[in-house]
């Protein structure tokens, strides 16, 4: 006992000085870094300061991210969501309701697979129909879609919607052929604010006319009122519901929510999904 004991002690010693030495050396060293810069820039003349380069190369890693989201799906998922394309382009009859290409996609909560579901079908909607299709990241509390397709957060949708950028400016090309998307972008308005703007339905006209199906990543319709706002002015809605998590009384909460303001549902999307019967004994029931 008497060995491991002075093993930790001496392990713990160690930590601690490691920790005290790094800590001590950073510090130290950004600030002579800070110094010795400003002082060997004004002196030579060439209005450089060694500081500047550590934000550069910071800044040329974000320009290159990678793609997060592996697209190649297996045989259950991919039919899954060829259903789901199935049941919301095909219009039957002359009294049934238009395809909608403005597709706003919702969730009832954080972290329900909305920006997945996003990305995902909209690869589908690119092999079905073989058109262009944009993802729009609607989602200005927490956007991820630029990590997902692997693309730079440098101006998007609420440039687009102020009149600051046109859509050329803010459209980015993704790994995948004829599938493109549009960040978020920043704003001063604040979410709500830019979505009730003057410049939303120029926006999507613009986004409409450019595109064969554009979806937009909405942030959860319980959590903020960002999709009842946008939603109204999409052709359609379809809410994700994460399997064994997302309790009945949230999703019947969301769906009251965003008809009552106008909204058309089409669908939903059950995520995440676990099939506890084995396939063999499903079968025989």
């Amino acid at each position: 006992m008497s060995r491991i004991y002075d093993a930790l002690k001496k392990l713990e010693a160690e930590r601690r000085g490691a920790k005290g030495n790094g800590g001590g050396n950073g510090g130290g060293n950004g600030g002579n870094g800070g110094r010795n810069g400003g002082g060997n820039g004004k002196r030579n003349g060439n209005g450089r300061s060694r500081w500047r380069w550590p934000f550069g190369r910071v800044l040329r890693r974000e320009a290159e991210p990678r793609v997060a989201l592996d697209f190649r799906l297996g045989p259950e998922v991919e039919e899954a969501y060829q259903r789901l394309g199935t049941n919301l382009l095909t219009s039957l009859g002359p009294d049934a309701a238009p395809v909608p290409r403005l597709l706003g996609v919702t969730a009832s909560r954080h972290g329900e697979g909305t920006t997945t579901t996003v990305a995902v079908f909209a690869s589908i909607l690119v092999r079905r129909r073989s058109g262009r299709v944009a993802v729009v990241e609607a989602n200005l509390r927490t956007p991820s879609c630029d990590a997902v397709f692997g693309v730079a957060r440098n101006g998007g949708f609420a440039e687009l919607v102020e009149g600051r950028a046109e859509l050329p400016a803010v459209v980015q090309k993704t790994p995948i052929a004829n599938l493109f998307v549009v960040t978020s972008g920043q704003t001063a308005l604040g979410p709500s604010g830019l979505f009730d703007s003057d410049g939303i339905p120029v926006a999507l006209t613009k986004l409409r006319e450019a595109f064969d199906f554009v979806l937009f990543d909405l942030p959860p319709a319980n959590v903020y009122s960002d999709a009842s706002i946008l939603g109204p002015r999409l052709d359609a809605a379809l809410i994700v519901i994460e399997a064994d998590r997302t309790r009945i009384p949230e999703v019947e909460r969301t769906r009251r929510s965003l008809e009552r303001v106008g909204v058309r549902l089409v669908g939903s999307v059950l995520n995440r999904r676990r099939d506890y019967i084995p396939a063999f004994i499903e079968e025989l029931l």
